[in-house]
């Protein structure tokens, strides 16, 4: 979803399989992306019918995918500002997502950093102690 976001890649790294298994059902009933854009309906402005919805969703989803890609060098929400206008449902998602972290490396670091504390000769430490000095760490 985030890579789809991005106005440097959008859909450059998605594949057809990705696409098949998001499309296929599912037991569990998950969002799809149509419900993303369905959540994100202004409040203050008049009801619209279903259909016109989707159509409005459907062209805006379609124009922004036409539109050409954003260079590598530039920054992706400092262009989804700029564009809000123009895709006013996608610029909410984009904010979503395109603020996930795209790695686990902090978290990793810190499960490292706590293994490295709590070695076979510290492993009676209290969980407070392990906290404080993996806060130091």
């Amino acid at each position: 979803m985030a890579s789809a976001l991005d106005p440097r890649f959008k859909l450059k790294y998605v594949n057809d399989t990705e696409d098949a298994a998001a499309a296929a059902p599912k037991k569990n009933k998950k969002k799809g992306l149509g419900s993303f854009f369905k959540a994100t309906v202004d409040q203050a402005a008049e009801p619209q019918p279903a259909l016109e919805q989707d159509q409005a969703i459907a062209l805006e989803l379609q124009s922004y995918l036409q539109a050409g890609p954003l260079d590598a060098e530039e920054d992706p929400l400092k262009w989804w500002r700029e564009s809000r206008k123009f895709y006013p449902r996608l610029s909410i998602l984009a904010r979503k997502y395109l603020c996930i972290p795209a790695t686990r490396s902090s978290s990793e670091r810190v499960f490292s950093t706590g293994g490295n504390i709590v070695t076979c000769l510290r492993s009676s430490l209290k969980p407070d102690h392990v906290n404080m000095l993996v806060f130091l760490a």
